[in-house]
Order: structure tokens, then C-alpha cells, then sequence
């Protein structure tokens, strides 16, 4: 058996990575399932999570099939006459049991509010007495808003942003996307918890031997201090990438049985319609995964070379909390923004939605202009270039007692 195979069935046999392997899987199964069955926008009368909610869920899926694809004009009437018709019966639009129209109605409202042509109150009301021209000119609108928001952005953002943009084919591409936008919100959350716990599960890898002595045993392998050590580390990141993407592979396979696949392929404007960037929600999500599973990997990376400088995994593991949580904290409040904010993003497990739908862009030094989402995910390799060598090494001259 090769020295990565013995490392990474070491790693597995230790207790505590079992249990935090086991506390992924029921992390990533129960927040998606619980979201299955919650009162997703219909209604406060409905206590979730129920099974009614659920009811709900499945109907407004179902319902939104008639619906999905563009907000072109022809839809944007006919929902509009159908919401008439529930108003003028005493129903209502929003707030129902499962009434995709006034989805539809709410989604082109908001561009209306923003664009002063109706009150927000009531918007319903205003949104059936609105004209034909008013009402089919929903994607001009949009357009409208997206410049102003271009304008009022710092100036070197601008042109960036106006790129974007200018990406976007059709705004509106809508279905019920409600289940998937609660999934993608929490989506951040969840793979920093995830990623923690997995970090966290080999610290063990260093400092373990080196408080049961092992290490004084293990140095006189026959292959060497520096091949032991190179195994090592290829069995955590092995390990810790592996179970990453099986923990979110489980995470998505019950998203999708929960709320289906085919509104991921809704446009990110209907999640929020100030969104200038070019994605799907199934995009979205993809690009998101992919920031976590290279957080990750910078997190097992910094784990071990924290395992490699403390003697036990307490020491170590209150430097790796500290690091990923309380800093990650502080950046999040905005409490250390500044001139230096594009070294502070490089900080592990900072993607989230709000990246995408917040239009977040990043100036670097000499007046480069990245989204932040595609900046953290360059930058995180850096960790592993960085950290694993600087791990090997004081693994390697650690001195003997």
C-alpha cells in the first residue's frame, strides 16, 4: 500500500474525523429538507416547516411550468388579466396558496416602483391598471434602472459593470424560483460550516503524532521525512476535497428533489432585478460550489500548516477558528474595509450570493476591476502555494525531543 493510501486510511480511522464527516452530511441534508417544507413567501397563516407548506412548494412548481421563459409581452398581459380576475372576485395575488401570475405581476412591479411609476403600496392594484405600453415596456425599464445604477457606481467600476450588462440577452426569464433563492442564500453559510468542520478534521495530521510521540517513529520511515510528509499532505487535501464535494453533491441532490432543476434555469434577475451579471440560477449556484470547494482546499491548507506548528490539536484548532471565523466575522461587518480590501478577500469561504446579486466588483492595485466572486476563487490556489510547502518543511526539521 502506497504512503497516500496509509496517510489518508490514518486520517479516516480517527474518531473525530468521523464525526465531523457525519455532522457535514447531516448539515448539508437537513437545512435543504427543512426548506422543503417551509412558508416560502405564502402567507404568514401557515407555521413552517409543514406538510401544507410543502402543498404549496409542489403546487407553485407545478403551476410555473405554463409560465417559464421569457417575460415577453403576451405573458406579462396574460398574467396581468388573470390577476385581474382574482381581484375583482375579492381574491388575492400575493400571498396565496400558490398563484404563480402574481409572482409574475411582483417581479415586474419592482421594476416599476424603481422606475416611479406606481407606489409600492398596493402594487397589486396598480400593476392590473396599468396600459399596455406601460406594462410590456418591463425590459426597457430594466435597462433604464441598470444605467443608473452603472452611473452611480464608482468610476472605474463602470465599465466593468456596462460589460455585464450589456451579457444580459433577456432579463426576465422566469419560474417559481423561491425554494432556489432561499437554497442559494443560505448556500455561503452552509460550505463555510462545512469546509470548517472539514479543515478542522485534519488537524490531527502534524500535531497528532507529534503529541503521541509517533512522530519520532515516523521520521525514520524508509522513504523519508520528505515523502512522508508530501503524502500527508495529498491525503487531507484528498480527504478534505473529496468529502467537500460529496457533502454538497448530497446538499444539491436534496435541493433538487425538494424544488426540482428546472427553475435553476431562471435568470438571476428575477432572484433580484438590480442584478447586472449574465447568470442563471443553476449558474449561479455552479459558481458558488466552486468558490467553496477552493476554499476548502485553502482551508486544509492553512489547517495543516497550523498542524505543523503547535504540538496538539487544541492550540491549533483555536488558531484555525480564530482565522476562518473570527476574522471572517470582522470582514463581513465591513469593520475592516479599506485600501487593503483586496488582501482581505483572499480569507477563505467569503463567496456568497449577495457577490452575484450585489453587483460586487473589486479594484485591485493599478485600477483593475474583477468581480469579487472571480477574485476569490483566483486567489485561494495562493493558499495551498504557500501554506503546504511552509507545512512540510517544519514537519520535516522538527527536531527530536
Amino acid at each position: 500500500m502506497t504512503l497516500l493510501a496509509w496517510e489518508l486510511k490514518k486520517l479516516l480511522k480517527h474518531r473525530l474525523t468521523r464525526v465531523l464527516l457525519g455532522l457535514c452530511l447531516v448539515l448539508v441534508t437537513a437545512e435543504p429538507l427543512a426548506l422543503g417544507f417551509a412558508n416560502l413567501g405564502f402567507g404568514t397563516e401557515v407555521a413552517s416547516p409543514t406538510w401544507e407548506s410543502r402543498a404549496r412548494v409542489v403546487q407553485a412548481t407545478a403551476d410555473a411550468a405554463a409560465w417559464h421563459g421569457p417575460l415577453t409581452p403576451a405573458v406579462l398581459r396574460a398574467a396581468r388579466q388573470d390577476c385581474r380576475t382574482v381581484l375583482e372576485s375579492g381574491g388575492r395575488v400575493d400571498g396565496q396558496t400558490a398563484f404563480v401570475q402574481g409572482d409574475i405581476l411582483y417581479t415586474a412591479a419592482e421594476v416599476m416602483v424603481d422606475a416611479g411609476i406606481l407606489p409600492w403600496q398596493d402594487w397589486a392594484a396598480g400593476m392590473t391598471a396599468l396600459d399596455d405600453d406601460t406594462l410590456t415596456a418591463c425590459d426597457a425599464l430594466w435597462q433604464q434602472a441598470a444605467d443608473r445604477q452603472i452611473a452611480a457606481a464608482p468610476a472605474a467600476w463602470q465599465d466593468t459593470l456596462r460589460a455585464l450588462k450589456d451579457r444580459v440577452a433577456q432579463p426576465f426569464t422566469y419560474d417559481w424560483t423561491a425554494g432556489h433563492e432561499s437554497v442559494l442564500a443560505m448556500l455561503g453559510n452552509i460550505m463555510f460550516l462545512v469546509g470548517l468542520l472539514l479543515s478542522a478534521a485534519v488537524l490531527p495530521l502534524f500535531c497528532g503524532e507529534v503529541r503521541t510521540r509517533v512522530y519520532t517513529v515516523s521520521h525514520c520511515a524508509r522513504r523519508g521525512r520528505g515523502a512522508l510528509a508530501a503524502a500527508k499532505l495529498a491525503a487531507a487535501l484528498l480527504f478534505a476535497g473529496g468529502a467537500f464535494a460529496v457533502c454538497m453533491g448530497v446538499f444539491v441532490a436534496v435541493q433538487l428533489a425538494m424544488f426540482g432543476s428546472r427553475a435553476l434555469s431562471a435568470s438571476l434577475q428575477i432572484a433580484d432585478f438590480r442584478c447586472l451579471f449574465p447568470l442563471t440560477l443553476g449558474q449561479a449556484e455552479a459558481l458558488l460550489l466552486g468558490a467553496g470547494l477552493l476554499s476548502c482546499l485553502a482551508a486544509t491548507a492553512l489547517a495543516a500548516a497550523l498542524s505543523a506548528a503547535f504540538d496538539g490539536e487544541f492550540p491549533a484548532l483555536a488558531a484555525l477558528a480564530g482565522i476562518l471565523v473570527f476574522l471572517r466575522g470582522l470582514i463581513a461587518s465591513g469593520f475592516l474595509a479599506g485600501p487593503l480590501d483586496f488582501l482581505l478577500r483572499a480569507v477563505p469561504f467569503l463567496a456568497g450570493l449577495s457577490d452575484l446579486t450585489g453587483n460586487a466588483l473589486l479594484t485591485l492595485p493599478g485600477g483593475r476591476v474583477l468581480p469579487a466572486l472571480l477574485y476569490q476563487m483566483a486567489v485561494q490556489p495562493l493558499w495551498l502555494v504557500v501554506l503546504l510547502p511552509l507545512a512540510g518543511r517544519a514537519y520535516v526539521r522538527r527536531p527530536h525531543p
